[in-house]
């Protein structure tokens, strides 16, 4: 059973269409083999997201996503945290759509969860790679601006 709860998509600049992101969320989990799988997916901005990583990882800088497991055994629990700002920025750097970078860190997040890293380059190239194979797969719109 996979549960996906949404969060503060009311209080961002964003129209999160929740069928869709369950969907694309399911694609990323196809391989797994948890009993129980519950995500909450929160959209926020940088001050939230950056005082969430202040507080949690002593860390003070400004991230698109943190990835925050609960539990992650037979069964999957976690948090992922999405800073909409940031990812309106990276989509206007990397000349991408916003739905498509929202979609990106969806996928992205769950990844880390599943077990990927992206520490070193290797890691990275493979968890990238695993990435574009499961957007490029997904062609329905998760958000739109508001």
């Amino acid at each position: 059973m996979i549960e996906i709860n949404i969060f503060n998509k009311e209080e961002t600049n964003l129209n999160i269409n929740d069928y869709n992101l369950s969907e694309l969320a399911n694609l990323a989990l196809e391989e797994t083999s948890y009993e129980k799988i519950n995500l909450n997916f929160i959209f926020c901005n940088n001050q939230t997201l950056n005082a969430f990583k202040l507080r949690y990882f002593n860390d003070d800088v400004l991230t698109d996503i943190v990835t925050f497991p609960i539990k992650n055994d037979s069964e999957l629990e976690a948090e992922i945290y999405i800073s909409t700002e940031m990812a309106n920025s990276n989509a206007k750097e990397f000349k991408v759509s916003l739905d498509n970078e929202i979609s990106r860190l969806i996928v992205h997040g769950i990844l880390h969860l599943i077990g990927y890293d992206d520490s070193s380059e290797e890691e990275k190239k493979v968890m990238f790679k695993k990435q574009e194979q499961i957007i490029a797969k997904y062609n329905k719109q998760v958000c739109n601006e508001i």
